[in-house]
């Protein structure tokens, strides 16, 4: 076993006697568990920073800290966009922060556990970030001793670098953190500087980077998305429901607001909008109008069709709204999901609707309209205006529940419906 810290002071020689300072290493990570080093960079005595296949080596000697190759002559000048599909290990993940995803932690990277292979072969097997890996570094390569028990296995590594262009610029990422579920993705990105936290929702799909955004505190939602590009921020808006996106649009300044509004979708755009009118304190501020609601004339077989594509996009389907037709939206009743699979064919939706629903107005406090909620033991409940008895939205358990439980930490509040 070699440790990075270690090897980085080597000489690289070859068989004329040519001699130059090794300053780096890169592997391919997403070649394997453990990935094997591809390329040697190294310092000439003319100062240029040059490269070589690591397949090049012909030998390793620890005692005399020398690597030899055949000919250094045959190294490559350093362009940075020619190993860009590769990792440094030192420009890269030593001192980078690391996730410990087997045991859901945070740490640093101090140094690297690199094993020998055939043919002088090396491969990236685990992270050492004890307090021994830093006096390894600081004391020259004189301290040398490493303790397994602290070492993080490589397999279950993810790093951040805290630079979250870095991945649009085309660097490589493990990606082992898109197995987690999203809670635990939004808890390890509410414990890291907001930096690397909007460096790990970019290395995540679209889909889940958005669930994770919605289950952050808004102070680090919008930390995240002043850091996103203009493109990836839309990208979110787009994705998140549409209560929460207004939540998170409405602290950003005027002008992005503005800008963002406009580049998204006509129809989630006025969503947003239409919540924005409301105070954050009254039910209309925690509403979501992303609701399914149907016609009471329509049969059963009717309603299945006509709401196939709609229950794609809400998170929230438990209930079907019964109203009188769909420019009035003049509610009637609800439906639950299950009775909507299970009734007969030909009924209508008004014959096996509940029309006793209660309801609540938009301009009711948000923390009543919470208790009140909780009290009935109910998902969700309509939000109607006073005067017509429009359906304009549906509170949701999951709005409920951080307006009456004191906040605990990391995240916004569970997510039941998500």
């Amino acid at each position: 076993m070699l440790m990075l810290s270690y090897l980085l002071r080597f000489q690289v020689t070859d068989e004329k006697q040519n001699s130059a300072k090794l300053t780096d290493l890169s592997v391919a990570l997403l070649d394997a568990d453990y990935p094997n080093v591809t390329q040697m960079l190294f310092l000439t005595s003319e100062n240029k920073s040059m490269r070589l296949d690591w397949s090049a080596v012909k030998a390793i000697d620890p005692k005399r800290r020398k690597i030899l190759v055949e000919d250094l002559n045959a190294a490559a000048e350093c362009v940075p966009d020619e190993i860009r599909g590769d990792v440094l290990l030192k420009h890269d993940v030593l001192d980078a922060l690391i996730l410990d995803l087997l045991n859901r932690r945070t740490t640093r990277a101090s140094d690297l556990l690199l094993e020998e292979q055939e043919n002088f072969g090396l491969r990236l097997r685990a992270v050492d970030a004890s307090f021994g890996a830093m006096v390894r570094r600081v004391s020259f390569g004189y301290y040398k001793r490493i303790n397994e028990k602290e070492l993080y296995d490589w397999k279950y590594v993810e790093f951040l670098r805290g630079d979250p262009s870095g991945v649009e610029n085309g660097a490589g990422y493990r990606l082992r953190i898109t197995r987690l579920p999203v809670g635990e993705i939004a808890q390890l990105a509410s414990y890291v500087p907001y930096l690397h936290a909007a460096e790990l929702l970019t290395l995540l799909p679209d889909p889940q980077a958005a669930d994770v955004l919605e289950t952050l505190p808004i102070e680090r939602q919008v930390q995240i998305i002043e850091e996103f590009s203009e493109r990836e921020a839309v990208k979110m808006f787009e994705l998140m429901a549409p209560n929460l996106a207004a939540d998170l649009i409405a602290r950003l300044h005027t002008a992005t607001m503005k800008r963002y509004l406009e580049r998204l979708p006509k129809k989630k755009s006025e969503r947003i909008i239409n919540l924005l009118r409301y105070q954050e304190d009254t039910v209309g501020g925690v509403m979501t109008n992303d609701m399914i609601y149907a016609s009471g004339d329509l049969t059963v077989a009717e309603a299945r069709e006509k709401l196939r594509e709609p229950l794609k996009e809400p998170d929230f389907v438990e209930l079907v709204f019964v109203v009188d037709d769909e420019t009035s939206r003049r509610l009637r009743g609800v439906i639950s999901l299950r009775q909507l699979l299970i009734e007969d064919d030909d009924c209508r939706l008004e014959e096996v609707m509940h029309p006793f629903v209660q309801s609540l107005n938009p301009d009711d406090s948000a923390i009543d309209a919470a208790y009140r909620l909780a009290g009935t033991q109910l998902n969700a409940m309509p939000v109607t205006t006073a005067e017509e008895g429009k359906l304009v939205g549906v509170m949701t358990i999951d709005a409920a529940i951080p307006l009456i439980t004191p906040a605990t930490g990391g995240m916004q509040g569970v997510r039941i419906f998500s």
